[in-house]
């Protein structure tokens, strides 16, 4: 994934549907089959099942044209369809919505998703002019915030600047300020100073320093300082506090072994991404901290790359598995692989090992699982494999019958409703009884949904090589038997790490020090930490060294498991399994740097 793209994680990372007005988030005054069918498409949004939703909201528009609630069904349809990766139908959804309902208070939000997908498509005119529009039109200081960083991001991909004093001048006087300084940096860092200057003229703090991109630099003091930027309040509070127990363990090792100063910092973040950006834009300018841990999500983690575009604070993110958080930075890292390269360790496999030619994928149509499915559709295609067929089946699905039978009749080229078949013995056999075969199946899913899924792909005859995911390592599908997981090959960066001498010891520290076992989030918590202090070592704690030493990181065994940074500073390791008389058993790595599919 290239720079341009991956604003697109930022994006959606940073409109997340708890940001909205209340008239997208909540219910609507309308009949009841309407309130029931919004109601259904405001839950596929939040469960981010992106191509039921779109049906859903398109749906909702045919039946119901003289509704009164059309605009909201037109915005939510186009915003599904831009979650899904439908660049085309969401352009013309969102540019339909601001010609046909310019009145409505969810234009600035529309206007901020068109720009965001004609940034994606490469159009900077087209993208900059939507930021302005939405940045001029909205009440939202937090919608403020995020056409500010997507402008300063796109500013630096951009070719040229077509932005100028005449873009400025229709902003509300109260608005054009942080506008103005964002324009004038980015025309600054050209050596265009004229133009600055000009930009930074509708502006009455034109004297500061913002222009020439000059910042306050403190002093380094004794000692070292890492802060913890993660939501310490709200639901996602025993997430953080077990990341920052795990950190807490290592930083006491770290004290007891060397007598030398550490501190820890708590900032929290409340669960807003942008609360999180704003928290590391501040550390980076205005303090000692010589490092981070966090944020937690993927969506904090996304927006605050971004912020640290031209910042030199690193970053390490230790739970998020969205794939492209560090190409926004130099200095950001992600400790747990993210869920693309999974797709791509299965694609290797495949070819590498299998000698596949053919795949057949089945995909829920959750986001993570159509991302992993993608990133091994495209991957195997690139190695010279051919993709035959994929199947989206719903994360509430229990039947999978018709999917089977559709992908069945892509193999035979023989329609599924075909009465009867007869085999080489003269028996006559109904359609779900004949057996075909795939070179592979690639099945990234939940243990719930496999259970289910597995059972009927035998039972309907459908064979070829299982591929799985991460959801494959769990007991309730090592215990359908070999029959059923047919020695089902899978990847997890975890599985290994409770079960090493790295994670025992880890343990041990940790129930003396807290009186309970750790779980997951407190060996990524301690791993984060340890990395760090490792980069730091030998009285190492600038900034640079401490980036350049977590960079060099090719081998480290740590609590909860292997971390190898890749060329994007993405942990690239990524162990397989075979599922072996109900167990799953370790076969090592395909490759252990992946090229650059996983990230472009």
């Amino acid at each position: 994934m290239s720079r341009l793209s991956l604003v697109i994680s930022v994006l959606l990372a940073a409109l997340c549907l708890s940001m909205l007005p209340p008239a997208l988030t909540g219910a609507i005054d309308d009949v009841d089959e309407v309130r029931s069918l919004f109601a259904r498409g405001q839950r596929q949004l939040r469960e981010g099942n992106w191509h039921d939703a779109a049906q859903t909201f398109r749906q909702l528009e045919g039946r119901f044209p003289d509704s009164p609630n059309l605009d909201l069904f037109v915005f939510h349809r186009a915003k599904a369809d831009y979650y899904f990766g439908e660049w085309s139908k969401a352009i013309a959804g969102f540019t339909y919505f601001t010609s046909q309902f310019p009145r409505s208070p969810e234009v600035p939000y529309a206007l901020f998703f068109l720009g965001n997908t004609f940034y994606r498509n490469g159009d900077f005119t087209k993208a900059s002019g939507s930021y302005v529009q939405a940045y001029r039109l909205s009440e939202d200081p937090r919608l403020d915030d995020l056409v500010l960083v997507s402008l300063e991001t796109m500013f630096e991909s951009a070719g040229i600047l077509e932005l100028g004093r005449a873009d400025l001048q229709r902003v509300p006087r109260d608005k054009v300020c942080p506008l103005a300084k964002t324009l004038a940096a980015a025309l600054t860092a050209r050596g265009d100073e004229n133009r600055a200057r000009e930009v930074m003229d509708l502006c009455p703090e034109s004297s500061d320093s913002t222009a020439s991109g000059t910042e306050r630099k403190r002093p380094p003091k004794d000692g070292l300082e890492v802060a913890l930027v993660l939501p310490f309040s709200g639901e996602l509070q025993s997430y953080s506090e077990d990341i920052y127990n795990g950190a807490l363990v290592a930083a006491e090792k770290y004290r007891e072994e060397t007598g030398r100063s550490l501190k820890l910092s708590q900032y929290d973040t409340h669960g807003d991404p942008i609360d999180a950006a704003r928290i590391i834009a501040r550390l980076d300018k205005e303090s000692d901290v010589a490092a981070v841990i966090g944020p937690l999500t993927s969506e904090a983690a996304a927006v605050s790359s971004a912020i640290l575009s031209s910042g030199e604070l690193p970053l390490m993110v230790p739970a998020a598995t969205e794939a492209g958080l560090t190409q926004l930075c130099t200095s950001c890292f992600q400790l747990s692989p993210n869920i693309e390269l999974q797709g791509v360790r299965m694609a290797q496999y495949a070819r590498d090992s299998l000698r596949a030619d053919s795949a057949a994928i089945f995909t829920s149509t959750n986001t993570q699982y159509l991302r992993i499915a993608r990133a091994f559709s495209e991957h195997f295609e690139k190695l010279g494999g051919t993709t035959v067929a994929i199947e989206y089946y719903r994360a509430r699905d229990k039947d999978f019958g018709p999917y089977i039978r559709d992908l069945k009749a892509l193999l035979w080229g023989t329609a599924p409703d075909s009465i009867f078949f007869t085999n080489e013995e003269g028996d006559t056999l109904d359609p779900d009884g004949i057996p075909v075969s795939v070179d592979c199946l690639y099945i990234p899913g939940n243990a719930d949904q496999l259970r289910l899924l597995l059972e009927q792909i035998r039972f309907y005859k459908l064979d070829g090589a299982y591929l799985g995911s991460d959801g494959w390592a769990d007991d309730a599908v090592y215990r359908l038997g070999d029959n059923v997981t047919r020695r089902a090959v899978f990847p997890s960066p975890f599985l290994q790490g409770t079960y090493s001498d790295e994670y025992l010891q880890f343990a041990a520290a940790y129930d003396a020090r807290l009186g309970k076992q750790p779980q997951r989030l407190a060996a990524l918590g301690y791993d984060a930490m340890q990395l760090i202090l490792q980069a730091a070592g030998n009285g190492r704690s600038g900034r640079k060294d401490i980036t350049q030493g977590l960079k060099d990181v090719k081998s480290y065994n740590g609590a909860a498991g292997k971390v190898a940074f890749g060329e994007y500073r993405e942990n690239v390791h990524m162990p397989l399994y075979r599922i072996e008389d109900g167990r799953a058993e370790f076969m090592g790595q395909v490759r252990q740097e992946p090229d650059s599919a996983a990230g472009e």
